[in-house]
């Protein structure tokens, strides 16, 4: 991969592997443009691949079926379990499985094996916590806080 950036007067140049250039392009954002680090530090974002990384005990890809769940999501709590059914789509739409990524109470409710009204208070405390966002259809979306808190709560643990 070849990269080349002009910022005002300066130019640069990054040749290699993808991650090693992405990793120089981000060195020299940070030093030409200082805002940029700060932005950077604002904005939360996590990415498929350390979404797979952190939850491989709890989800994989297959791709004849698509998001596998690992553990079966009826053992976990309503919340989490909607949580991560909202993430299995997310997922899906993101790699283009799926031309949407919302979810249905009544998708919920027969994937998980509970009543449209539990799924429907599970939901609007979801919606507090600002871990799932409604959309104007009724249907819902995870939200970045939504797959931090999978992450942080189901994520492998490596150590270093």
């Amino acid at each position: 991969m070849k990269v080349t950036i002009r910022y005002r007067d300066i130019e640069a140049q990054f040749a290699g592997e993808p991650r090693e250039v992405y990793m120089q392009v981000v060195k020299f954002m940070e030093k030409v443009i200082p805002t940029y680090t700060l932005a950077s530090k604002i904005i939360l974002e996590i990415g498929l691949e350390e979404i797979f990384e952190k939850l491989s005990d709890s989800i994989a890809y297959n791709s004849e079926e698509g998001i596998i769940f690992l553990k079966n999501l009826v053992d976990l709590p309503s919340q989490d379990a909607i949580l991560f059914f909202a993430l299995k789509n997310h997922i899906e739409h993101k790699i283009g499985r799926r031309e949407d990524p919302a979810i249905s109470i009544v998708d919920l409710s027969k994937n998980l094996q509970k009543k449209e009204k539990t799924i429907s208070g599970r939901l609007s405390e979801l919606i507090k916590q600002g871990f799932l966002r409604r959309l104007d259809r009724g249907d819902y979306v995870i939200t970045v806080t939504g797959v931090k808190y999978l992450v942080e709560k189901y994520g492998v643990r490596r150590e270093s």
